[in-house]
């Protein structure tokens, strides 16, 4: 049986993420950092940023590049003290959401070098 258009659930969230995370991987990789993705992207972009690099930014210059390029697709500013709320998790990570517009955001894990 073929549903009807109402019975059809739609998500434009794991499209946009996807669309999103070739720019976010250029900015980290300029910043000394390699981008993983994991989960669903359902609800949210969960992203890992481990240092591969010799020379690398720090983790909150990386946050500004992210903010920076999430900018561009959203309507008005990313305004957020996004820094001053992270959470430091275990020994070595560095946890922060990103808003990009309503309830879309971006979960950013940064692997600290310790």
């Amino acid at each position: 049986m073929v549903k009807k258009v109402s019975e059809i659930k739609t998500n434009p969230k794991p499209m946009f993420y996807a669309v999103a995370l070739e720019a976010l991987r250029k900015r980290a990789f300029e910043c000394g950092y390699a981008l993983a993705i994991h989960g669903t992207c359902a609800s949210d972009m969960d992203l890992i940023a481990v240092r591969w690099a010799e020379n690398y930014e720090t983790p909150e210059y990386l946050v500004e590049q992210f903010i920076a390029e999430l900018s561009h697709y959203c309507f008005g500013d990313i305004d957020i003290d996004y820094f001053t709320n992270k959470e430091h998790r275990y020994k070595n990570q560095i946890h922060c959401s990103i808003p990009i517009c309503g309830n879309w955001y971006v979960d950013l894990t940064i692997i600290e070098d310790k």
